[in-house]
């Protein structure tokens, strides 16, 4: 059970059974306000600004709707105190029983704890990664990679039906260089002499294997035939044979594609006629000029372009669509790609791109806007950069790789739960330091080894109770003995587990699941660490059977909701270190 949701609840029926307010859509005014777990622990439990929020409806003053609430308030189950703090907080402190029988709940719920149906029934559409395919991924793919990945096993545990989708960009120019630069290698292992990689093609070493596996299939056949027919066989080649280096590379992050999603096939299809046609049919594309850059060369001419009413749907100014040479623009497909998405998607559609692509933010809002009718249903997740440590230093770009280190360089250095976890240890929109010594290190300091060991820790404690014959199925524990203050604030932190899940998938932030696994490591090795200190709280209490068994209740909730977490980063859960 989500607490919070549930108190929050009942805390707005009193509001309105109170206040005998008649409102049309309480569901929107419900989301106005908050409930949560205080910071101060001296506030109570749970806190609430829901007076402050509705005093205004109410037509009273914060304190004076608060003081009309209290009384109905202290009779709900479970809360032993109401406080009005402030200019008008209410703050309930919560008999212990209560948070002992969410400790059941999650004994009882298993890895179940903290799924919901909230979502059920609602489609949404998460696109991420979608590098083009023109060389292994790199280190500024793998965090777009990780936060999609988890972002979308958050969603599937609130009851999403979720689409995960790769874009493949397999048309346009960089494919036209890709298939150049495999050529000049193709060459160059036939005449057997080094090449020279011209300015603007693709100089990486992992060109060379696609150049040999070109050779073993077509001999020296691409050198008698066209060069357009040859690039065009190359091309496919290429493609295919790097899809395939990334959808290994992937696996090795343990992320799964539901769908690759094809450019070229949109353009074969027609798909982009089609939504050009569907715009004009709703007289969103005009035949114009757009207004002189900020930076105009001496040389600049406005130009008669075919441009899409972007400025209608929030974007700062119209874009092009077709350029005056008759051309598509990559913005063009790109509106065809969303509106072939929504079709198929029908709900909510996510984007998670590089900070690099923050300038086309608006306007694919915008484009995506005009699609649905402005039924807003783009959400986009810009990535900050990576930065890769080691001795405190930059650590050198790959020289096998052409510029840049590539995905399997890391894995291959730290392992794929060391930098699935560290990619969600900030917020998205914040740079992120990845420091090689640090994941590596059986400290505090690494967030992996805390949490990791802290699991390792439960599943130790566990395994000796049951080598010394308790019981770990008995189900009648009197929970009364978790009375001391670290065992109710470790049962309080694991009641918040739901919460968390919730808050990340509506906010769309999977960093909240590795901060609550920090803290919640962190208020478990307390415990333990007062264990040794302090007889009483040792997990295994001589004469007391009913005591250890509370204690051995506590650990296993502490091991569900710590896996729980793991697995939905999809990062292993040790039962020894």
């Amino acid at each position: 059970m989500n607490i919070y949701s549930h108190f929050k609840s009942l805390l707005f029926e009193i509001f309105l059974e109170v206040t005998k307010l008649k409102i049309e859509n309480t569901n929107a005014l419900n989301e106005r306000f908050t409930v949560e777990l205080p910071r101060d622990e001296n506030h109570g439990d749970i806190s609430t600004n829901l007076c402050l929020v509705f005093s205004k409806n109410a037509e009273m003053k914060p304190r004076e709707l608060a003081s009309l609430m209290k009384p109905f308030v202290e009779k709900l189950d479970g809360i032993i105190n109401v406080s009005i703090e402030g200019p008008g907080f209410l703050n309930l402190k919560l008999k212990n029983s209560f948070w002992h029988n969410q400790l059941t709940e999650i004994i009882h719920q298993k890895e179940r704890y903290g799924e919901s149906n909230n979502f059920s029934g609602k489609n949404i559409n998460v696109e991420f990664v979608s590098a083009n395919p023109t060389g292994p991924l790199h280190v500024g793919h793998v965090r777009g990679a990780v936060i999609g990945d988890v972002l979308s096993n958050i969603l599937k545990k609130v009851g999403f039906n979720v689409i995960k989708e790769y874009y493949v960009n397999d048309a346009g120019n960089q494919i036209n260089i890709l298939a150049k630069s495999v050529f000049l290698r193709y060459k160059e292992l036939i005449n057997k002499k080094p090449i020279v990689i011209p300015e603007g093609y693709y100089p990486g070493d992992y060109l060379i294997p696609i150049a040999k596996d070109l050779f073993s299939k077509h001999k020296k056949s691409l050198l008698e035939k066209d060069e357009i027919e040859s690039i065009n066989i190359i091309k496919s080649f290429s493609i295919d044979h790097i899809l395939k280096l990334i959808k290994s590379d992937l696996e090795l992050l343990n992320i799964q594609m539901d769908i690759y999603s094809s450019e070229k096939q949109l353009v074969e299809n027609l798909s982009v006629e089609k939504t050009i046609k569907e715009l004009e049919n709703k007289n969103l594309i005009y035949y114009g000029s757009l207004p002189s850059p900020k930076s105009v060369n001496d040389d600049w001419e406005p130009k008669e372009q075919t441009l899409f009413k972007a400025k209608s749907f929030g974007d700062d100014e119209d874009r092009t669509i077709i350029k005056s040479d008759g051309s598509l623009t990559y913005f063009a497909s790109d509106i065809a790609y969303h509106r072939d998405k929504w079709y198929r998607t029908k709900g909510t559609l996510i984007n998670i791109w590089g900070a690099d692509h923050s300038g086309y933010v608006k306007r694919m809002k915008s484009a995506v806007n005009a699609i649905t009718d402005k039924e807003n249903q783009l959400d986009i997740k810009l990535c900050q950069m990576v930065n890769l440590l080691k001795d405190n230093k930059p650590i050198k770009m790959s020289k096998r790789s052409g510029n840049f280190v590539t995905l399997k360089d890391i894995i291959d250095e730290v392992g794929g739960d060391a930098i699935r976890f560290i990619m969600l240890t900030r917020k998205n929109d914040q740079v992120l330091d990845f420091n090689f010594n640090k994941v590596t290190e059986k400290t505090k300091e690494n967030p992996v080894f805390y949490v990791k060991y802290a699991h390792a820790r439960t599943c130790s404690i566990l395994k000796k109770a049951n080598e010394l014959g308790f019981n770990l199925k008995k189900h009648d524990t009197n929970l009364s003995f978790l009375n001391h203050e670290i065992h109710l604030k470790l049962c309080k932190y694991l009641s918040n587990w739901p919460k968390i899940i919730e808050a990340s998938a509506i906010y769309k932030e999977p960093h909240r699941i590795a901060f609550y696994l920090i803290e919640l490591s962190s208020i478990f090795h307390s415990l333990w660490s007062l264990g040794r200190e302090q007889d009483k709280l040792r997990f295994f209490q001589e004469n007391n059977t009913d005591c250890t068994y509370a204690y051995l209740s506590l650990i296993k909730a502490t091991k569900i909701v710590i896996a729980s977490g793991l697995n939905v980063m999809s990062v292993s859960a040790p039962e020894e270190m």
